[in-house]
């Protein structure tokens, strides 16, 4: 689930401990508010769930786009296996007392906040199955089984995945066993797109992970792990929309949801995959633009962006897009959700033949404690609504 690589060897940063063991240390430490009350879940009509990982300030906000937030359980405790058996820093294995509690830090309001029944995923790379090999691999094959038993009694309405590299087919008598008995609910493969990636090389990988993990448990769900950052590089260079769009057609496709990453919206390089996901979160939803007119709104930074602790006035077009003339009607008033207000310089919309515009104007004020750093706002008449998305600078 880090940065770049592939493979979970070329990530590690490792050194040797005394008697000669090599231990790994990968430990990475405010739920934000939603700006609309209440958003659809993407799997409110589409039976394809989007969840979302997000922590800290500033996060892109997606859950007012409808995903859902859910956990990740990081490997604090530093794991891992070989064939004497396995360790946590290079000592002793954490309590389950000690492990419950990380589950449930990592589950709470200062992490992830993901709800009671929304999945969790442990990430924890350095003993993933398909990397070991031998009694190293049986040995991690065990422990596995106990992190997850004390998972499920940590947390015990959500289901719990295993993030790793589902394409590869090493060890897989084992992994399989890891998803019967009341083990593991869900398979959580990586499929982060390399910037070097063709569609093409993508939609194999993932294929063949979707294929692997379908031959183990034909009826458990797959909830790939994706990035709008090229390689999963949280705060990366940003895909373009069409990428974005695309890596969603796959996976809606093929799978049963997706968990976006620890996802970022920092400038104007965003708007691309914001907009396209606000776009693709409103046919997940069933709440897509509509209507005949057809709104247009540019903020004068001549992209996406507004500015936190100010009003920026922003020009609207209202287009007849539809093949016949439109009744008069009024613009409706904007709220935009918290942290988001202005009035419309003209209210009343005239009749439109087809093709024909308006134009007004918003004052669109942000508040300077707006917490994050995408919004889903609608401009909307007696007729039409026009979903309008904006990074917050």
């Amino acid at each position: 689930m880090h940065l770049g690589s592939t493979h979970r060897s070329a990530r590690r940063l490792v050194r040797r401990a005394t008697g000669g063991r090599v231990w790994a240390a990968a430990a990475l430490s405010l739920a934000v508010a939603a700006l609309t009350a209440l958003a659809p879940t993407a799997s409110a009509s589409s039976g394809f769930t989007v969840f979302t990982n997000e922590r800290g300030a500033d996060t892109p906000g997606l859950q007012q786009y409808g995903a859902v937030k859910s956990t990740v359980v990081y490997d604090y405790f530093a794991l891992t296996c070989d064939a004497a058996g396995c360790l946590s820093d290079g000592g002793a294995l954490p309590s389950e007392a000690t492990f419950e509690s990380k589950v449930k830090e990592y589950m709470s309001a200062s992490q992830f906040g993901g709800g009671a029944d929304a999945p969790v995923v442990l990430d924890f790379e350095n003993i993933v199955l398909t990397a070991e090999s031998g009694q190293a691999a049986t040995n991690a094959f065990n422990l596995w089984k106990q992190l997850i038993t004390w998972t499920h009694r940590a947390a015990p309405s959500a289901p719990v995945g295993m993030y790793g590299y589902d394409s590869s087919t090493a060890n897989n008598s084992l992994t399989q066993q890891l998803h019967q008995n009341g083990l593991l609910d869900f398979f959580a493969p990586r499929a982060y797109r390399g910037s070097s990636q063709t569609d093409a090389a993508w939609t194999s990988t993932l294929d063949a992970a979707v294929a692997n993990d379908r031959s183990l448990a034909p009826g458990q769900p797959i909830y790939p792990y994706i990035s709008p950052s090229w390689d999963g590089s949280p705060g990366g260079a940003y895909m373009s929309g069409t990428t974005w769009g695309y890596t969603i057609d796959q996976l809606k496709a093929k799978t049963d949801g997706a968990v976006v990453w620890e996802p970022s919206a920092k400038d104007a390089s965003a708007c691309n995959w914001v907009e396209q996901n606000a776009y693709e979160m409103g046919t997940l939803t069933g709440t897509p633009s509509s209507g005949p007119l057809t709104a247009t709104a540019t903020p004068p930074s001549g992209d996406c962006t507004v500015p936190r602790g100010a009003t920026t006035t922003v020009p609207v077009k209202i287009t007849n897009t539809s093949g016949s003339t439109t009744a008069a009607t009024e613009m409706q008033s904007f709220t935009g959700g918290s942290g988001f207000s202005g009035s419309w310089q003209y209210w009343n919309v005239p009749s439109l033949a087809p093709g024909a515009s308006f134009s007004t104007s918003l004052p669109l004020a942000v508040a300077s404690s707006q917490s994050t750093s995408t919004a889903l706002l609608h401009i909307r008449t007696g007729l039409s609504d026009t979903r309008w998305t904006v990074v917050v600078k």
